[in-house]
Parts: structure tokens; C-alpha cells; sequence
């Protein structure tokens, strides 16, 4: 069952900014069941975990075909944050 974001998370939602940061807040959501991801948001809000972690970085990685190490989630927790990190891991 996917829950209203407004419901975990009392920051404002700001709409992720470019199409990557579009895909991981989508993966995201479908992980951590939630109906949408904010750039801002914290991953933690959301009651993030490191097996959500790994599940996220794992579909990334299936869907976008980028190599995405768990503790970039952990530690830039914001989505904004994680999808520089996986920018810059990228290059």
C-alpha cells in the first residue's frame, strides 16, 4: 500500500529537478511505498533503512545501468544529494 508523502514527511515538496533525479525519486517511492519523492526530502523521513538502501541502489543500478554503492544513500540522504552522487560516480 503507497501512503501520501504529506503524511511521513512535513518538510514541502519541491518537484525533483532533471529526468535522473525523476527516475530515483521514482525508485525510491515504489521502495520505501510512498507516492512521491521530493528533491529535499531525506531518505530517512521516509523511515529508510540499509536493506531499502540496497533495494534502492539495486533497481537503480537495473534501470538506469549506473554502478550505485548504498552508502552515497546513507550518507547524502536528501534525494538531490544522492543524485549528484550518482552523477558523479558516473563519470
Amino acid at each position: 500500500m503507497t501512503e501520501n508523502r504529506d503524511v511521513v514527511c512535513k518538510a514541502e515538496y519541491e518537484q525533483p529537478a532533471d529526468e535522473l533525479e525523476e527516475q530515483v525519486a521514482a525508485v525510491m517511492a515504489e521502495v520505501l511505498g510512498v507516492d512521491q519523492v521530493g528533491r529535499r526530502d531525506s531518505f530517512y523521513d521516509f523511515g529508510g533503512t540499509s536493506l531499502a538502501a540496497i533495494r534502492i541502489c539495486a533497481r537503480i543500478e537495473r534501470r538506469l545501468g549506473f554502478q550505485v554503492d548504498p552508502a552515497w544513500l546513507l550518507e547524502y540522504d536528501e534525494l538531490a544529494d544522492f543524485a549528484e552522487q550518482i552523477r558523479l560516480g558516473a563519470e
